[in-house]
């Protein structure tokens, strides 16, 4: 026992990498002849180190003998679920609730959480309910939170059974073991579509090692598969200036232009915490340089900054770093996702900034990975409705305006933990990586213990394109096309679930006037025309009910800035009064709402005129009135009132004699004027 006690071994598994701890584990641990109150202790002891494998073992021991041990049972119900044995959890669990619930409240919590990873979503549902009506200590602050989670999660359970039910297309299969060893696997980034770089700690099995001499043990690693004969195969150190000899790598990720490499470096704190911290490495004629610390704004001895992810600003034209972080200002929750960018004047990188409510919950985000052609931010979350642990989501955007994320779904998510989702290089299928802890993997201490690395694809994947010309047109209609508009940006708008708009990409029409974009099936788009001296023009497209490859025809007619002044047909007011009739709100839906909506920089002037009946003082606040009838109207409908003047010009410019009653019904006219445009403002796509 003293010699046990003297040359400490520990096992390094980092298998709880998603929360930055290394997890230690004293295997295998002989306790026999050990007293109750020394296994209590040495669990205690492990416990503290992070040592949970260690302090799983004791605890196991110490209840053998102590059924009724309450409290010891509430520490190992929470050491299998962090361990992410979630059956062994569940059970754990289930002993506090039948006999101490009051105790620990939170216990139902966990308890409804293990039932869900372990795929019972009826029962989880039915636990996560009795949580949030439950009483029992309902002021603590973690309770609160926790309930906060529940109902999400009660949410996820009926997202779980819907999807149950449901059938998908996409076949995922596991990488084989040249890749995904005993350990945990992570950080998968395509360079192209046979090269595959991971981090890995690369070990077969439990090994156990001295913790007195740092230098045999191993780390985290960055490593190269190759796809040849459609199968990959890995192993292979990444060279460069990446990995170390004591230091954890992982989480790399490439900036658009293939010429910064950024990844996170990990080591122990002097309080044991797992600390990581971002690097990036610049290629100079083919050669990566030194890696450098983003700098202490960024990184800190005290939190965890990791995880990184590269995008751009499209209104500030710069490069954007988005990371994962635990510190606590303007934090949402535990793990939140943040974005700092490089200051080329002060040649450092800047404040970090908390992406935001839609993105961050009170649980914890994570993995993100950065589509920057399509604008779609991927990553996981514990806080959002999901069909289990981590959950996979989508959100489209950039800096801190994102549309509401949406779970990608089965077979990518699963009642485990699913983690960096990428895409792959052909952009004609759909194929790529995730990472998760789903039954199945590489298994070490149990079978849903660790991380490994999964290919998908869809055999059924459809390639669906929006394609057509831009013209120039004198009306709405388009049946007489005029001459193509080249060089025209074209903009392709998702329409989310919640109506807003985000833009996806831009182009420039050909010398044909023509433009096309790929787009994904199921989902609802806008594209949005511009030129200069033209009006823009937005028109909806849908593949909801597309079944097969195909491109849609979408040719848009866009007509010339008018100059003057445009009578809005079909306006018709209340006798003598100046509220609109309900025929006149389709007519100004239809030729300015939509208009100033595609257009949102113009600034115009709504004039209403009368005929010669009545007194001119009359007419004259009559005609004002009904202008800003019409502009109180268009407020109402989401435009900016500084872009709108309203004026009533009385009986003082008719376009036709009083004398007849046709004459009279053609200068009891509303009309629109361009007579600006908005300068100096952002112009956001958000609406």
């Amino acid at each position: 026992m003293t010699i046990f006690l003297k040359f400490t071994k520990i096992l390094l598994l980092n298998i709880c990498i998603l929360t930055f701890h290394s997890i230690n584990a004293q295997a295998p641990i002989n306790t026999e002849g050990l007293k109750d109150f020394q296994l209590k202790r040495f669990a205690q002891n492990a416990q503290r180190k992070g040592d949970i494998y260690s302090a799983i073992t004791y605890y196991e021991a110490y209840l053998k003998n102590n059924s009724s041990s309450y409290s010891e049972w509430y520490e190992i119900a929470n050491l299998y679920r962090k361990a992410r044995d979630y059956q062994k959890s569940e059970k754990a669990y289930k002993i506090i609730i039948d006999n101490v619930i009051t105790k620990f409240p939170d216990a139902q919590f966990y308890y409804a959480r293990m039932l869900k990873a372990n795929g019972n979503y009826e029962a989880a549902k039915a636990e996560y309910t009795k949580f949030t009506t439950s009483k029992n200590n309902s002021d603590l602050d973690n309770i609160k939170q926790l309930k906060k989670l529940a109902k999400a999660e009660i949410a996820g359970c009926d997202t779980a059974i819907e999807l149950s039910k449901g059938k998908y297309s996409a076949i995922v299969n596991h990488l084989n073991e040249s890749i995904n060893k005993a350990h945990v696997e992570s950080s998968p980034l395509l360079l192209d579509s046979n090269t595959l770089i991971y981090s890995s700690l690369n070990e077969e099995y439990l090994k156990l090692y001295e913790i007195e001499n740092q230098d045999s043990i191993p780390v985290r690693k960055f490593y190269v598969a190759k796809r040849e004969d459609k199968q990959w195969n890995g192993g292979t150190p990444l060279k460069g200036p990446f990995n170390e000899k004591n230091a954890n790598v992982s989480n790399g990720s490439l900036s658009p232009d293939g010429k910064r490499f950024y990844f996170s470096k990990c080591k122990p704190n002097f309080e044991g915490k797992m600390i990581c911290r971002l690097f990036v490495s610049t290629k100079e004629k083919e050669i990566w340089s030194t890696p450098k610390d983003l700098g202490d704004i960024v990184n800190s001895e005290e939190f965890t900054s990791t995880m990184p992810t590269v995008g751009f600003d499209s209104k500030k034209n710069q490069e954007v770093v988005y990371f994962v972080s635990d510190r606590a200002q303007s934090s949402k929750g535990g793990l939140d996702l943040w974005y700092t960018s490089y200051d080329t004047k002060k040649k450092l990188y800047k404040e970090p900034k908390n992406l935001g409510g839609t993105i961050n919950t009170v649980g914890d985000e994570m993995t993100p990975t950065y589509d920057a052609e399509n604008k779609t931010l991927y990553y996981s979350s514990d806080g959002l409705p999901g069909l289990g642990e981590l959950d996979i989501y989508q959100s489209v955007g950039e800096i801190k305006a994102w549309s509401v994320p949406e779970n990608i779904g089965a077979p990518f998510n699963s009642s485990a933990d699913d983690i960096y989702y990428i895409k792959g290089k052909n952009a004609k299928e759909r194929s790529g990586f995730f990472v998760s802890n789903r039954k199945g993997g590489v298994s070490l201490m149990n079978e849903t213990c660790c991380d490994d690395i999964y290919e998908y694809s869809d055999p059924q994947y459809l390639n669906i394109f929006i394609a057509g010309k831009i013209i120039e047109v004198s009306s709405e209609s388009i049946e007489k096309p005029g001459a193509p508009v080249v060089k025209a940006p074209v903009s392709l708008f998702k329409v989310n679930k919640d109506s807003t708009e985000s833009l996806l990409k831009t182009t420039l029409t050909n010398e044909k006037g023509e433009y096309s974009f790929q787009v994904e099936q199921g989902k609802n788009y806008k594209v949005l025309a511009e030129a200069q001296g033209y009006l823009n023009k937005k028109v909806e497209v849908s593949t909801e009910t597309v079944t097969k490859s195909d491109t849609l025809k979408t040719n848009i007619g866009i007509k010339q800035t008018p100059k003057g002044s445009i009578v809005i047909s079909n306006i018709y007011y209340e006798t003598a009064k100046a509220e609109l009739r309900p025929d006149s709100r389709a007519s100004l839906d239809k030729e300015l709402v939509d208009l100033l909506k595609d257009n949102p920089k113009l600034i115009i002037e709504i004039s209403s005129h009368t005929d010669d009946v009545g007194t001119n003082e009359y007419n004259q606040k009559l005609s004002q009135a009904r202008a800003e009838s019409v502009v109180n109207y268009l407020i109402g409908h989401g435009i900016d009132k500084s872009r709108l003047i309203a004026k009533g010009y009385g009986e003082g410019k008719p376009i036709a004699p009083n004398t007849t009653p046709e004459g009279r019904q053609k200068n009891r006219r509303t009309e629109f004027k361009i007579i600006g445009y908005v300068k100096n403002v952002e112009v956001s796509y958000e609406e």
